[in-house]
């Protein structure tokens, strides 16, 4: 018998590998000789690198290190996947709200210049194919950092090239962008950026009025972010004679989509399936009897993109049951079921806070497995 286990992280808990380990514990508890595929996956946020790295080594990736600037320019450290001309990035790693204490979160300030000085790294290792998460960026700086690591001159209104890192406070007063200098080895390069943002550069749903609140902006703030945010657009509409301001995604990760986008000719795709192409997820599920999939909350959101939903849409493709575990099953989450995910079971066995609950993830998720895989052998699951 052959079991896929495809969790996400439990956030605040534990990670996707643990999660995935714990299910694993609790199936051989029960049952040593069943077989247990570890597939730790992630919808392209942050933890993208940690939940991919055991099974993309496993199909002939290395990690790579570099020192980067990160989001408040102090030196962080990032680490990405490659395999001959393909790197796997995640953008919170450089430019990660994570990197900050929530008190101390000021977007105003926050820049993506390391993220582009890490694709400076990759591209002197000969990578030309770049697979990027977007998700948990501190940044609301439409890219511009970023750009600037790789080349991209940008004057303020006095005609003075900015030199120091760009930050979305440096957006209102640009007067020029000068894409010339940009590395030249960019035209060979492709970029997907991995991401379920939809939202467009600007407006109500836009990158600073959507996003900015959970980064530190305050109300004064927004006013000064999505108005240089709409002059760095005219600046790129009359630089490359394109307008994408409301392309969807362009206000992913603070309008690193936009940069993306607009400048590299990137695409931006659903972050769970380039997860599951790159850990060949549909070549590892024939001959599976049962597939577990979770995270801590499933709901109505997680129809929506989520790790969950996206890997029991491929199981229910081969017709392989798929049981869904989380700390957490909403009333809405039932709209899971036209997924394929066949049954959803809280790992909480009584009671308890949610501090109770974080503290005992593991042992809960393994507690949980192990009478599942039980029923589902009893049953006639194994044949």
């Amino acid at each position: 018998m052959k079991v896929i286990i495809a969790l996400d992280s439990f956030k605040g808990s534990c990670s996707a590998f643990d999660a995935c380990a714990a299910v694993a514990a609790g199936i051989k508890s029960y049952d040593p000789s069943i077989e247990t595929v570890l597939m730790p996956v992630s919808d392209g946020g942050e933890g993208l690198i940690a939940s991919l790295q055991g099974s993309l080594e496993e199909r002939g990736f290395h990690c790579a290190l570099c020192e980067v600037t990160g989001p408040y320019l102090k030196k962080v450290q990032c680490t990405m996947l490659i395999k001959d001309e393909l790197c796997v990035l995640e953008m919170a790693q450089c430019s990660g709200i994570e990197l900050e204490e929530p008190s101390r979160l000021r977007a105003c300030e926050a820049t993506t210049y390391g993220l582009g000085e890490a694709v400076n790294f990759a591209l002197s290792r000969g990578c030309r194919k770049f697979k990027i998460g977007l998700g948990g960026s501190a940044t609301n700086d439409g890219g511009t950092g970023f750009l600037q690591a790789l080349g991209v001159r940008f004057y303020d209104a006095k005609g003075q090239e900015i030199v120091r890192p760009m930050c979305g406070k440096d957006l209102a007063g640009l007067k020029r962008i000068d894409l010339t200098g940009m590395n030249p080895v960019l035209r060979e390069c492709s970029f997907t950026g991995i991401c379920d943002v939809k939202n467009p550069l600007l407006g109500k749903n836009g990158a600073t009025q959507i996003f900015g609140p959970q980064k530190g902006l305050k109300d004064n703030d927004m006013y000064l972010l999505e108005s240089g945010m709409e002059n760095y657009a005219n600046l790129l509409t009359q630089e490359t004679g394109r307008d994408l301001r409301d392309s969807p995604g362009a206000g992913a990760a603070g309008g690193m989509g936009a940069a993306l986008v607009w400048i590299l000719g990137a695409k931006l795709n659903s972050g769970i399936d380039e997860v599951l192409d790159l850990l060949e997820l549909d070549k590892v599920l024939p001959g599976s009897s049962l597939v577990f999939v979770g995270e801590g909350r499933m709901d109505s959101q997680s129809c929506q993109g989520k790790a969950p939903a996206g890997v029991a849409l491929r199981a229910k493709k081969q017709g392989i049951p798929v049981v869904a575990l989380c700390g957490c099953v909403e009333e809405d989450a039932e709209a899971l079921y036209n997924y394929g995910i066949g049954s959803m079971f809280s790992i909480c066995n009584k009671p308890m806070t949610l501090e109770q609950s974080v503290g005992s993830c593991k042992a809960l998720l393994k507690r949980s497995a192990c009478n599942i895989i039980r029923l589902f052998e009893r049953c006639g699951g194994a044949a």
